[in-house]
């Protein structure tokens, strides 16, 4: 068993959970920004990360070198992507 006055002491020489409290905050408000964006953008997400909404998990995604969606030049992407991708999906005459 330690002395009583030895724990105060400890206490006072230790960073606490509290003294870390507004970046844990601001983590969790930046992963809640990124969780918002990529729902709006059709992803999904589960125990085993993201997945884009043609299915694809985000590590794959990334090594494809694709934008995320949080990223800026996503809209761009998605926008030029999607469009031909309708193109190639259109049927012919």
């Amino acid at each position: 068993m330690t002395d009583p006055s030895f724990n105060l002491a400890q206490l006072d020489s230790r960073p606490n959970w509290y003294d870390h409290l507004g970046a844990a905050e601001a983590a969790m408000r930046d992963q809640d920004r990124i969780d918002t964006i990529r729902s709006a953008a059709g992803w999904s997400g589960d125990e085993g990360g993201w997945y884009s909404p043609d299915g694809m998990h985000e590590s794959d995604w990334e090594l494809e070198g694709y934008p995320l969606p949080e990223e800026p030049e996503y809209a761009a992407w998605a926008s030029a992507f999607y469009h031909y991708e309708a193109l190639d999906s259109a049927p012919t005459q």
